[in-house]
């Protein structure tokens, strides 16, 4: 063969190494764990001019971490040590049940649920608020989008299970990354406890949450997602395709909320829109707020929100 044919393969050889470097760089950068960085949310709002909604959640997230808690840990399906907080009703107070709160992507409860954790808590419901997999408290060194955590909230359900029996009516409740986590899980064998599933601006899979990243916000090609599933696989052991908020609700028969801010720049809200409309077998109710950013619904329109949340909560787990 001529000498052009062997530096045409050697370049393109190299260009494949490049591109699968540069793919491992940005699951890397994007799914490893990372140190606690809570606050990036509220200084991100604060950038954005959201001076207002930053104040608040710092003057709500006060309330949750002054609170009596019980630290509660449970071994994960692939055996990590996954940790979460467990704040009861006070003694001699039957609790409605328990609110299982998973939070979003690179946050946490107590940030991402700061001014709905108190509200939930004077309903009448314990607050089971996790660390998912790969943050905060948790093991794990990669974030893989809803594909395994849609499992570890599944077993958080079923150590609730254990804890209180199946008399004791439990919530699935997320926000952003953890709505999808909560919405896939609703495809799982879930236990009988579980008695309805509220989903805040979650995305439909994790290979459109990327797509839509990559386009919007920060500006890479698309053609990378190839390539990043191939490194998802390897690196982390999970692939892009491994689950879908839209296929798991199509079957499912829980009660659903869905919410969302329509001016959602990071998470799109035809993504909610989507999932609402392959939930054609449950009874559900979906709000979506103008002018709320990502996960800003609950505080752009408060009223009509927790309005919401209790006539659903109400008829979820009816007050005895």
């Amino acid at each position: 063969m001529s000498a052009l044919f062997w530096t045409l393969a050697g370049v393109a050889f190299l260009l494949l190494v490049l591109y699968f470097l540069f793919c491992a760089l940005l699951v890397y950068k994007f799914l490893h764990k990372e140190p606690d960085n809570s606050e990036r949310f509220l200084d991100k709002l604060e950038m954005g001019g959201n001076h207002d909604h930053a104040e608040t959640i710092r003057r709500e997230r006060k309330w949750y971490p002054a609170q009596p808690k019980e630290d509660v840990w449970m071994e994960s399906f692939d055996g990590l040590r996954l940790h979460g907080n467990l704040l009861e009703q006070p003694e001699g107070k039957n609790a409605r049940g328990t609110l299982l709160l998973a939070h979003g992507f690179r946050g946490s409860g107590y940030v991402d649920f700061s001014c709905a954790l108190r509200p939930y808590y004077e309903l009448g419901f314990n607050l089971l608020v996790i660390d998912q997999r790969a943050h905060l408290q948790s093991e794990g060194e990669y974030i893989t989008m809803g594909v395994r955590e849609r499992r570890d909230v599944r077993d958080w359900a079923l150590w609730l299970l254990q804890k209180y029996g199946e008399d004791h009516p439990v919530i699935l409740d997320g926000i952003s990354m953890g709505a999808a986590s909560v919405l896939m899980a609703a495809g799982l064998d879930l236990p009988k406890n579980v008695v309805g599933i509220i989903a805040d601006c979650g995305f439909t899979s994790p290979r459109e949450i990327f797509h839509s990243v990559m386009t919007s916000s920060i500006k890479l090609p698309t053609f990378l997602l190839w390539g990043a599933d191939i490194c998802c696989r390897i690196m982390a052991g999970f692939s892009i395709d491994g689950a879908s908020t839209v296929a798991a609700i199509r079957d499912n028969r829980l009660p659903l909320l869905l919410l969302h801010g329509r001016a959602d720049d990071f998470v799109p809200c035809w993504m909610t829109e989507k999932c609402a409309a392959a939930a054609v077998n449950c009874e559900k109710s979906v709000v979506l707020v103008e002018d709320a950013g990502h996960g800003l619904s609950f505080l752009v329109d408060r009223e009509r929100v927790y309005a919401a949340l209790v006539e659903f909560l109400d008829k979820a787990c009816p007050k005895s």
